[in-house]
């Protein structure tokens, strides 16, 4: 993998924004950077590891990458209980890594299998552990979709145009 230039901007973006935060010119928790620092890479790698066969690099990018929005959601938003979100959130996670996967090599069904019942069974433990109901749970992606609509459509424009180039 070619990524000593990701590591260079990376590193780059993390001095700086440290740096900036020690003088006082941004106000930015810790977590939240670290999520910036985790979307950054996982993108990178992500990007740079899709239609490759480098299904260790894929599955690493997508982790760190959703591992990022997780920091990055804990740090934007108020949870009674942080400690909830784990495991639910690594079922997910790993579901949706295994759907890239999937998406990678479309003739692997066992990765969708696999990755249907991960972000099922997060989904339950969800709503069956924790204390929001099915109407809540969809408010929360409503509201969420909604503040977040264009990075939405961002993400799958560019999972669009990646899939499309890897025919």
């Amino acid at each position: 993998m070619k990524n000593q230039p990701i590591i260079i901007y990376l590193l780059t973006f993390l001095a700086l924004s440290i740096f900036l935060k020690l003088i006082g010119v941004i106000d930015i928790e810790n977590t939240e950077l670290l999520g910036y620092v985790l979307i950054f890479y996982g993108v990178s790698q992500t990007y740079l590891s899709i239609g490759k066969n480098q299904k260790g690099y894929l599955f690493a990018g997508t982790f760190l990458f959703l591992t990022g929005i997780v920091f990055f959601t804990i740090s934007n938003f108020e949870f009674n209980n942080t400690r909830e979100l784990i495991f639910p959130s690594l079922l997910f996670i790993t579901g949706v890594c295994f759907l890239m996967l999937f998406m990678d090599d479309s003739t692997k069904r066992n990765y969708l299998i696999v990755s249907g019942t991960l972000i099922f069974t997060g989904l339950m433990v969800t709503i069956f552990v924790g204390s929001p109901s099915f109407s809540l749970f969809f408010q929360a992606l409503i509201n969420i979709a909604l503040k977040y609509w264009l990075v939405i459509l961002i993400v799958l424009g560019i999972i669009l145009i990646l899939h499309r180039e890897g025919r």
